[in-house]
């Protein structure tokens, strides 16, 4: 199943997005990087948490790193490795998607992102 979203994002920063697919809500973080957008899932390895700590805010103070708003763990905006905090060498879930000519972004493949990864679900 592949999701259309409509996404203006401007270098260096991030943005929370909400997709449905089916019966789940994915929420989504999608960020531009040296001009090209990164999708990852907004749930950190370690807790289950969404990352974003306040009103849509999801770097560090230095605005090198995603910072996850629990336990202040951070993730590389390239790859979603983890590089310091509880989830060490743990990374976020990639999203796999492709930008269309118009500017927009296709989720691809929403049914593999595993149940026990979206926010919530770990009890």
């Amino acid at each position: 199943m592949d999701i259309e979203l409509t996404v203006s994002v401007e270098e260096g920063r991030a943005q929370g997005h909400s997709v449905s697919a089916g019966t789940r809500e994915l929420p989504l973080i999608v960020l531009r990087q040296a001009g090209k957008l990164g999708v990852f899932l907004n749930s950190c390895p370690h807790a289950g948490v969404r990352l974003d700590w306040r009103g849509g805010s999801f770097f560090d103070y230095s605005g090198s790193y995603l910072q996850c708003s629990l336990h202040g763990a951070l993730f590389e905006t390239g790859s979603g490795r983890c590089v310091a905090g509880p989830c060490l060498g743990a990374r976020l879930v990639p999203i796999a998607h492709r930008s269309t000519l118009d500017g927009g972004l296709v989720i691809t493949a929403v049914e593999r992102i595993p149940a026990r990864a979206v926010p919530g679900s770990r009890r």
